[in-house]
C-alpha cells in the first residue's frame, strides 16, 4: 500500500514539475525522497526467517 501511495506522490510530482512552479516541484520532490527513505528504512531493517 505504501509503495503505491509512493508511486502516486512522485506522479503528482512530476506534473507539479510539468505544469507548476520550480520551487514547489522541489520541494514536493524533496518530501517524496524523504518518504522513499523512509520507507526504504522501514522495510531494510526487518529481519528475514530464513531456514536453509
Amino acid at each position: 500500500m505504501e509503495f503505491t501511495l509512493l508511486f502516486v506522490a512522485a506522479s503528482i510530482v512530476m506534473l507539479v514539475a510539468w505544469r507548476g512552479s520550480r520551487a514547489l516541484a522541489l520541494g514536493l520532490y524533496a518530501a517524496v525522497m524523504v518518504a522513499c527513505a523512509a520507507t526504504y528504512l522501514h522495510h531494510a531493517t526487518d529481519t528475514l526467517k530464513l531456514s536453509f
